[in-house]
């Protein structure tokens, strides 16, 4: 059976509709999942400081006392080595492009976005990050923009 073409372009119409509305509503809560982020981190170094100069209201902040997290947990946290620190970090150089895939990200657009959620890192990143990910064929840089590669969003690239 023969579908119309008027009744295709109307079906692809109201999915690329669906498509661009989905893509709106990951492009929030990618923003305001950064915005969360700064705030726990904000909230970590207040209570981290704290604890260091030992003042607080009424010891409400006293270090708990450390016990060893189960290897299980730890993984499950990424706090088994450091090379998963330096995945975490390639992550959010992946996930920052494909959040903002429309405009592309600069390295510098990537800094600012580090230091907005609280990431330490050396001052030669995101430069390794970026290479790993252009080298794999996640990225492609255009006009000294970092875009997802082919395929990594559904996307096919123009230009």
């Amino acid at each position: 059976m023969a579908i119309p073409i008027g009744e295709a372009e109307r079906e692809r119409r109201e999915a690329n509709e669906e498509l661009e509305g989905a893509r709106a509503q990951v492009a929030v809560l990618t923003g305001r999942i950064n915005e969360l982020m700064s705030v726990v981190n904000g909230w970590d170094a207040i209570i981290a400081a704290k604890r260091k100069r030992g003042d607080g209201d009424g010891g409400a902040l006293d270090a708990p006392a450390a016990v060893p997290l189960p290897v299980a947990v730890a993984d499950q946290m990424n706090l088994s080595d450091e090379e998963e620190e330096t995945e975490n970090k390639t992550q959010f150089v992946r996930d920052q492009i494909h959040a903002n895939v429309a405009k592309g990200m600069t390295p510098a657009d990537l800094k600012k976005a580090a230091k907005a959620v609280g990431m330490a890192h050396p001052s030669s990143w995101p430069y390794g990050p970026l290479q790993r990910l252009k080298k794999s064929k996640e990225i492609v840089k255009r006009k000294g923009r970092f875009y997802p590669g082919p395929g990594k969003d559904g996307l096919s690239l123009v230009g």
